[in-house]
């Protein structure tokens, strides 16, 4: 048949007539109703619509085939259907996957072939297969992974087949689908890095010890990630650094205020990470995320989100990607209890108008091959009977493209890939690169840092207003999916005049509750933290916050702050650095009698870009590891606050030497079982100190002692049964970092479950080994 598309499925008689009239050369009935055929190609990263008509009984939920969103620079599985000759018998066949890009109109380029993999390298074709035991059985296809790199641009995909034994040369069947890959989105996560010292309550509540917990690591954010890169449209390599530290102290064991909320110690807990997210800039291209060290006394709330404030431990997967998803402007899926009120329900996996979070298609998990049921719940529900197994749903899967957090942009229809600008550590509306950067667009580059004063703070369950934070910074006016409460922050001049003012917005929570039943997305109960942006247009008599009055009423004073009679002033600062770590020192007068609150922070590219450092600091001193922080000439900003006024200065440039990248495995992962002989996917994670991409041959895996691969992402088989040692070595500029994780295979036998297994709760479970560039000493 060459390259014609003919689906036989449809027993279309009149197709057949007008095939032999136009192609009589190349056309033998007997031979084409004898001959095995493609039924048709699914091509997923994670969820996809394949003959939805064929199990969803409402077409308002259907879609056409592979019309679900692929995003550039993540792989994809390709799922080839095949199907017993009408006149046939069932044939064991295989096949290969030709891959084109698109460079001009009508102009294709070979892009590669690919061979079938594991558990569907060969098929035997079937007649008329039930259709939910061919989607859920990973070898009743022909199955084949196009790796990142080759997901770019517009692509056109040409399946052929054969029967075992035979050749490519003389296919008895071929199958082609276009595919747009245009949409390029990037998870860029800013982890406010938390150390916890207070007392445990979870060991004993009457008498609770005191622990002593340090902060995690730009390590430990990328290591918690990979469920959320997984799951969420994004490109596989995710952009991670750190916005800042933070010392907290207080058990976070209460119960939420409202149903599916968060608790009072949650919510103190979101109000200072948004104090930190100022003093990073308030950054719009990017998602903060609050990472609490491993052992934080945690109980009721899992954890929580308060309009892009998102907050979750060390290692917990799912959760990070609930609250990512918070971040991104998702509500719960509804089950058995409300959420949000768009979410559909996808009959027959539903009750008829009646959503329970189902996830409406086949979802397939691209690091190994597990398929998850249409009727498994979505991971922003409290649906059981695992977290761990739940996943994306059609609907938030479709919430997420062209999601804002993500930087979503359109890379070019040809397969060349233009330089990209990857540097956490620049402001990207302050840096525009020389050349300029295609990937972006002139929308990236209007938005501006303003000078701001942030006031911060909760109201309690006594509904009393408590302010945590002022601070005079250079930030964003963004506070995105807030609330506008009854109350207005103002900042007062002589004799009354205001000079500017801004509402105070309520920090929306959305908490992890674990199984908790939840109230409807938004409802305005309970305590919540606060935020106010204003002006910072002159240092101002006083501060205040007003509530509205209502009618004729007058506004009513709930707060005031008047200015002290004398601002701080810095009166020396430096910063030294060493090998590992760096020390800041500092001396401020004109603080008799206040209580003054430091903030660091820094930046290479001589202040047009500020990166947050530390707050909360009380001494006049600091001591920092420099993992994590830009190498060559950096300056330091020290920033005094006194709750009214802040003082700042710079120090003198310091050289920081260039040092080993932080890598993390993503897949394999501990305690999470793959199937032995199977696809297995060895994928990275790194970030290096000048913010660039390292070349491939900088990847060294090994698996058992033995390489396997290079790149920051491998595909294996996975090895036999069997406990494994998969090491990561990579070479960067400033020496080399090295990451080893110990994983399990099983045989499928040992699983008693179909070639998709169900995988275990996440776990980092692996250490980080830095080793510089030094020679050896005999």
């Amino acid at each position: 048949m060459g390259n014609q598309k003919f689906d036989l499925s449809v027993r279309n008689l009149n197709a057949l007539v007008d095939l032999a009239r136009f192609r009589p050369d190349r056309f033998d009935l007997f031979k084409l109703l004898l001959n095995p055929y493609i039924d048709g190609i699914e091509v997923t990263q994670g969820i996809q619509y394949y003959k939805a008509e064929r199990h969803l009984t409402d077409a308002n939920d259907r879609g056409e085939d592979n019309s679900v969103r692929l995003v550039a620079n993540k792989p994809a599985w390709v799922r080839v259907y095949v199907r017993t000759g009408l006149l046939g018998s069932d044939t064991v066949i295989t096949g290969e996957l030709q891959v084109e890009y698109q460079a001009l109109p009508f102009l294709w380029f070979p892009a590669g072939t690919f061979s079938p993999q594991p558990a569907g390298a060969v098929v035997t074709t079937q007649r008329d297969p039930d259709y939910a035991t061919e989607r859920s059985t990973l070898g009743a296809t022909l199955n084949f992974i196009l790796p990142q790199e080759t997901m770019w641009g517009r692509l056109r995909l040409r399946a052929k087949i054969w029967p075992q034994g035979g050749d490519a040369n003389a296919p008895v069947a071929t199958h082609e689908v276009i595919l747009d890959v245009t949409l390029k989105q990037t998870l860029s996560l800013r982890g406010i890095l938390i150390s916890y010292n207070g007392p445990d309550p979870t060991v004993n509540p009457a008498n609770p010890p005191t622990i002593n917990l340090p902060a995690p690591t730009v390590a430990d954010l990328q290591a918690t990630a990979p469920w959320t890169l997984t799951t969420n449209p994004v490109e596989a390599q995710g952009v991670f650094a750190s916005a800042g530290t933070l010392n907290w102290g207080t058990p976070l064991t209460g119960v939420a205020t409202n149903p599916g909320g968060c608790s009072i110690q949650w919510i103190s807990l979101n109000a200072a990470v948004a104090q930190v997210m100022a003093n990073d800039g308030n950054r719009t291209d990017v998602i903060y995320y609050g990472l609490l060290p491993t052992g934080t006394p945690i109980a009721n709330v899992g954890g929580c989100e308060s309009s892009g404030v998102s907050t979750g431990p060390n290692g917990v997967q799912v959760t990070m990607a609930h609250e990512v998803g918070h971040g991104a402007g998702l509500n719960h899926a509804p089950c058995n209890t409300p959420g949000d009120p768009n979410y559909p329900a996808y009959e027959p996996y539903d009750p008829v108008n009646n959503p329970t979070a189902s996830l409406g298609e086949y979802g397939l998990d691209i690091n190994d091959g597990t398929i998850h049921p249409p009727a498994e719940k979505d991971y922003m529900s409290y649906c059981g009977p695992f977290a761990w197994v739940n996943w994306i749903s059609l609907y938030h899967h479709s919430r997420l493209i062209n999601n804002g957090r993500f930087n979503p942009r359109t890379v070019g229809v040809s397969h060349w890939h233009p330089p990209e600008l990857v540097d956490p550590f620049l402001w990207p509306w302050e840096y525009i690169p020389d050349p300029p950067q295609w990937e972006r667009g002139p929308g990236d580059w209007r938005m501006k840092a303003e000078r701001l004063i942030s006031i911060i703070g909760v109201i309690n369950e006594t509904r009393e207003l408590q302010v945590q934070s002022v601070q005079r910074v250079t930030a964003l006016r963004n506070l995105g999916g807030t609330h506008a409460t009854a109350f207005v922050a103002q900042l007062m001049g002589q004799e009354g005049r205001v000079i500017a003012s801004a509402p105070v917005m309520r920090l929306a929570a959305n908490g992890c509750g674990c199984g908790q039943g939840h109230d409807a997305e938004g409802a305005n109960v309970g305590p919540f933290a606060f935020q106010a942006l204003l002006s910072d247009t002159e240092p101002g008599a006083a501060l205040r916050i007003v509530r509205r009055g209502r009618d004729e009423e007058p506004d009513k004073e709930v707060w005031v702050r008047h200015a002290p009679k004398h601002a701080p002033k810095i009166a020396a600062f430096e910063v030294r650095v060493s090998k590992e770590q760096g020390q800041a020192k500092w001396a401020v007068t004109g603080n008799a009698g206040q209580e003054l609150e430091f903030a660091l922070q820094y930046s290479k590219d001589a202040g047009k870009s500020w990166n947050g450092l530390v707050v909360g600091v009380r001494e006049t001193s600091y001591q920092f590891a420099l993992i994590g922080l830009p190498s060559g000439a950096v300056i330091f900003r020290l920033l005094a606050h006194n709750g009214f006024f802040t003082a700042t200065t710079e120090s003198k440039a310091v050289q920081i030497a260039p040092r080993p990248p932080l890598i993390s495995i993503l897949s394999p992962q501990a305690n999470r079982p793959l199937v032995a002989g199977l696809p297995l996917r060895l994928w990275a994670a790194v970030t290096t100190d000048t913010g660039t991409r390292l070349d491939p041959e900088a990847y060294q895996w090994m698996v058992d002692g033995k390489e396997v691969g290079r790149g920051v992402e491998v595909w294996i088989t996975a090895p036999k049964a069997g406990e494994h040692d998969c090491t990561l070595t990579v070479k960067g500029p400033g020496g080399q970092s090295q990451v080893r994780v110990k994983f399990a295979t099983l045989d499928l036998a040992e699983l008693a479950v179909s070639p998709s297994p169900r995988p275990a709760p996440p776990a980092p479970g692996q250490r980080m080994v830095n080793k510089k560039n030094r020679k050896s000493k005999k």
